[in-house]
């Protein structure tokens, strides 16, 4: 019995060292350097080294490496935002019933997933440029990102992005958020097409469910249910582009934001469902290869999210067709060599109706061949484009890429080409 025991013990220490560690030391002293910052009026670079940057973890410290802060940017955000962060500041907090349920759910994920790790989780205060990155085994999450709410008051931003950050988070989304990202310390990185994104991220959706061991809760969910053929439908047109722009981090211009997600969910739960091997199923989500096309076609083929058989090359064809292109130039062919210096304005007609939104930028050749001086703006029909010109010189080349950066028609397709160039040269005199 004795020798039984000893076992155990080791069997315990063991696993403690391997297991996670949640730390939240960068937190404390965040506040503790806030409030001492907020009553001085000289000194404010010393008292935040002494209070909060010399007493960093090494998470806090690779935070600011990979996503390039500092201490100006510290001081910056901290003078600029205080009723931001007096508002934020309950629900950074993070206590040990928290951390408990964290815990918990992690050793639930060990027995899913069985897999020694020993990366940590490190909560972070960082300075409003990201909600969280992977570095290696560990997380680290910029919960000033995370844990706002309805209450949390976002009127000092300038940035509409950091405006409507928290229109559909709260705090209580923390436990499901830090699984669904500790999950993706194991996924392979890429990802080739718009379905493949919607595995990759909804599965750790579905498997912070099994772990957390409750209904995973977020707008997309309710609302992709709520209209589940519709959001279906749509996706099919687009799941192997790698638009990903109308189906994640859209909250700008989607009142129904993310919706990726929500499929990918779906097909990892039917997935799931299907398998009779249940352990090797989450295992075959977590590690698919999201860059291998089919890999990641066997996963949705296996899950039946579909009634009918995908045909691979016909919603590639078809989505190619409606992708807007460029048509012609009105006032020259492009490539012309014979364009005249009073030239004013060059029309840009579009196949399709476009967004406002087209990207136009300098070519190859640079700043000096550029010829535009303005956008003036789409016609009516929104297929025109028109475009206001520099001063022009005799006997001189002149080019500029339209891009697909943002550039798409009004139904959402993505411009065709990854830099489209527009060419020509004046006459001589």
């Amino acid at each position: 019995m004795k020798s039984i025991a000893s076992i155990v013990i080791i069997l315990t220490f063991f696993n403690t060292v391997s297991a996670q560690k949640i730390i939240t030391s960068d937190i404390d002293n965040f506040w503790l350097a806030y409030d001492s910052l907020r009553k001085a009026e000289n000194g404010k670079s010393e008292i935040l080294e002494a209070l909060f940057l010399n007493k960093k973890t090494d998470g806090l410290s690779a935070f600011m490496k990979i996503k390039n802060f500092d201490e100006t940017d510290y001081l910056e955000v901290m003078d600029r935002y205080p009723l931001f962060w007096n508002s934020i500041r309950s629900n950074t907090l993070i206590d040990k019933r928290k951390i408990k349920s964290i815990n918990k759910a992690l050793n639930k994920l060990k027995q899913l997933y069985p897999i020694n790790s020993n990366g940590n989780i490190y909560y972070i205060i960082g300075t409003l440029k990201s909600g969280g990155t992977i570095n290696n085994k560990d997380l680290l999450l910029g919960i000033e990102k995370i844990v706002g709410d309805k209450n949390t008051i976002v009127s000092e931003f300038e940035n509409q992005n950091l405006q409507e950050m928290f229109q559909f988070t709260n705090a209580s989304k923390l436990e499901q958020i830090t699984i669904h990202e500790f999950v993706h310390t194991f996924q392979k990185e890429g990802e080739i097409n718009l379905l493949s994104k919607a595995i990759k991220e909804g599965s750790c959706d579905f498997v912070a469910e099994l772990a957390l061991n409750r209904k995973f809760i977020s707008n997309y969910i309710d609302y992709g249910f709520k209209n589940y053929e519709s959001v279906k439908s749509e996706f099919k047109k687009e799941m192997f582009s790698q638009n990903f722009q109308n189906w994640f981090y859209n909250g700008d211009r989607n009142k129904n934001p993310d919706l990726g997600y929500f499929v990918g969910y779906v097909i990892s739960k039917k997935y799931y469902e299907k398998s009779t091997d249940k352990q090797q199923a989450i295992k075959d989500l977590i590690e698919v290869n999201f860059n291998d096309e089919s890999e990641v076609l066997q996963i949705l083929e296996k899950s039946k999210y579909f009634d009918e058989e995908i045909n691979v090359a016909e919603i590639k064809a078809e989505y190619k067709k409606n992708q807007p292109k460029v048509v012609r130039i009105i006032e020259f062919d492009n490539g012309s060599t014979t364009v005249n210096t009073d030239l004013k304005q060059i029309q840009v007609v579009f196949s399709k109706p476009m967004d406002e939104k087209i990207s136009i930028n300098f070519s190859k050749n640079g700043k000096e061949h550029f010829p535009l001086k303005s956008v003036i703006g789409l016609d009516e029909s929104q297929t025109i484009l028109s475009l206001e010109t520099t001063d022009l010189s005799p006997d001189t080349d002149y080019d500029f890429y339209i891009t697909d950066r943002g550039t798409q028609s009004i139904d959402g397709y993505p411009f065709i080409e990854k830099e489209y160039v527009i060419s020509f040269k004046t006459k001589q005199r």
